[in-house]
């Protein structure tokens, strides 16, 4: 499982909106995302060109709790393998901490894209360089 810890200086509304609102998630996740909705049952599928490879994202949202935690299932069409990630925002003394887990439920090929190493490099790229940049407009 890779788990990022990231405390932001910000309020806890300020980003969850960032994680959950489909057009501020455009601009720091995904521009590709054509739809989002922070429901438990919301389906969603996207398609990334990555070095000649396609890897269209098929999300289900399966837990939701507003302002504080969001779950949900991630995986690939064009490959086997199945996984979660949740965010869960935790008020601290320094603003609101921001826990991301990405768990893999069913192995994904053995291709450099889906190796340990690569997960997570691009999570922490996501998370340390993105959304940080992001909530500093």
């Amino acid at each position: 499982m890779i788990q990022i810890k990231k405390t932001f200086n910000i309020p806890r509304a300020r980003l969850w909106k960032a994680l959950t609102n489909h057009k501020q998630m455009q601009q720091w996740y995904f521009k590709e995302l054509g739809a989002f909705d922070a429901k438990v049952g919301f389906q969603t599928s996207f398609s990334i060109e990555y070095q000649g490879k396609i890897f269209t994202h098929q999300w289900r949202v399966c837990e939701v709790i507003p302002k504080k935690r969001i779950v949900y299932h991630w995986q690939y069409k064009e490959y086997d393998g199945d996984s979660t990630v949740s965010f869960e925002l935790e008020d601290t003394n320094d603003g609101v901490d921001l826990l991301l887990k990405a768990k893999i439920l069913k192995p994904f090929p053995p291709i450099e894209e889906f190796s340990p190493e690569s997960r997570k490099a691009g999570w922490q790229s996501l998370i340390e360089d993105r959304l940080t940049t992001f909530l500093k407009q």
